[in-house]
């Protein structure tokens, strides 16, 4: 079984520095909008799924 790549240098969130945290944030910010663009091309009604991918956005940026 392969070891993790970044397994030795992991690092809580909390530990990380605020330029760190900023980056970790980021990343995410682009794997999400990758993975609701891959839900969306592969939903057979595309218009439906992506309002619904924005309407959860909007619930999230509500929550910041």
């Amino acid at each position: 079984m392969a070891t993790p790549r970044h397994k030795k240098d992991t690092k809580k969130y909390s530990d990380l520095s605020f330029d760190e945290q900023a980056k970790s944030i980021n990343a995410s910010i682009v794997n999400l909008q990758r993975a609701i663009r891959f839900h969306i091309s592969a939903s057979s009604n595309q218009n439906e799924t992506r309002i619904k991918c924005i309407q959860q956005i909007s619930r999230l940026l509500s929550r910041i």
